[in-house]
């Protein structure tokens, strides 16, 4: 929250700041009045900038330097498929394992984890059924994300067939469930016909025009996914700080379709996609968004483009800062990898437990993210 006087003289904001004042504490209850409040409010004198960053701005008490260069990573970053309502597209596997996906027909249900996270009425939805499995995908939540691994990625069923062109180039086609049963994939059409059905009865006053399959290709947010690179480079789009991680398709089991809640990058280069990671997860980049995030009752929470708005040069292989922030990377990778493996975190993840997980793989890997930030903060402006 400002408080500030308005002025009707057009002036502009002065580049030595304006003196002020920040009130800072812990209140014991929400909304409390002036008297109970004032014995648990710090005041501290401050001064504050107008600080900018490309589009953004912000209000500081830091002089900002910088942000005037875009990012050449900016736009080539793009945010996944609004794969909602999660009750109807993500699932748990409801049988023994088989010893493969191919040609197979599944009995998948609603995923009991997805229930327990949804509100109502998404949360009363339990879909039981037959599918083909290849309408079976992997995405992944803020919870899989992990500064520099994985955990765990979703099970997503979706309405969507993968063209392969003559020359091997994949194209994601999205299907109602009429389509689908015109093509002979009747367990696929049932699962989909019910898809509709739930969303046409539940869905929102400012969804009201949109199909089902309409709002999971939101901006084209679905049908514009490259299947055809390797190496993905995925970051959340709400955190504290960004938390970033290669994703290699050849290690999934299933097609990779990136959800909203994260932000893609798609490559053939892997150093490429180290590099990226090594700079996304590093403390320099995000200390410098701080002031621009949106903040909630535990401090800052969105990192969306934000942090793209924070330059760094395009990926050199044959300069050697590069080349060792894509190797720190990648032992960082290995190094993470590693303890997710013997780390006790199975089982629901919440909120908290994601954050000190996160917070146990930065101190594991305490060298590695050293050198990292030393290396960061002479490419960042």
């Amino acid at each position: 929250m400002l408080f500030a006087n308005r002025s009707d003289n057009q002036r502009p904001f002065p580049t030595s700041g304006l003196e002020g004042k920040s009130f800072s504490g812990k209140l014991p209850f929400h909304n409390c009045n002036l008297k109970t409040a004032a014995s648990k409010l710090t005041e501290k004198k401050v001064r504050w900038f107008y600080s900018k960053r490309n589009r953004t701005s912000a209000f500081s008490t830091r002089l900002s330097v910088g942000g005037n260069e875009p990012n050449p990573y900016r736009k080539k970053f793009n945010q996944g498929a609004t794969i909602v309502p999660r009750s109807v597209y993500f699932v748990d596997i409801a049988q023994e394992i088989p010893s493969d996906f191919e040609n197979r027909v599944i009995n998948v249900r609603t995923s009991a984890i997805t229930r327990e996270d949804a509100k109502l009425p998404w949360r009363n939805i339990d879909l039981k059924g037959r599918i083909e499995s290849n309408f079976l995908f992997r995405t992944a939540l803020s919870r899989s994300i992990l500064p520099f691994t994985f955990f765990d990625p979703s099970l997503v069923v979706l309405p969507v067939i993968i063209d392969v062109r003559d020359d091997g180039h994949k194209i994601v086609t999205l299907h109602s469930a009429a389509d689908l049963r015109q093509k002979g994939f009747l367990h696929a059409s049932r699962w989909f016909v019910n898809a509709e059905r739930i969303w046409e009865a539940n869905k929102t006053d400012k969804a009201k025009t949109m199909s089902n399959v309409g709002r999971l290709d939101f901006q084209r947010g679905l049908t514009e996914q490259d299947l055809n690179q390797p190496y993905l480079v995925l970051f959340t789009k709400s955190a504290k700080d960004a938390n970033a991680v290669l994703c290699r398709r050849e290690a999934l089991d299933f097609e990779f379709i990136a959800d909203y809640v994260t932000y893609v990058f798609y490559t053939r280069e892997i150093n490429e996609a180290f590099y990226l990671t090594a700079i996304l997860n590093s403390e320099g980049i995000n200390s410098l968004i701080k002031d621009f995030q949106t903040r909630g009752l535990f401090g800052a929470r969105d990192v969306t483009k934000k942090i793209l708005d924070v330059y760094f040069p395009r990926f050199d292989r044959e300069n050697p800062t590069h080349s060792s922030l894509a190797n720190l990377s990648e032992k960082a990778h290995e190094a993470a990898n590693a303890f997710i493996r013997t780390s006790p975190s199975s089982g629901k993840i919440t909120p908290g437990k994601l954050g000190r997980l996160r917070g146990g793989i930065k101190d594991h890997l305490k060298a590695e993210m050293k050198e990292i930030d030393d290396l960061v903060v002479k490419i960042i402006k």
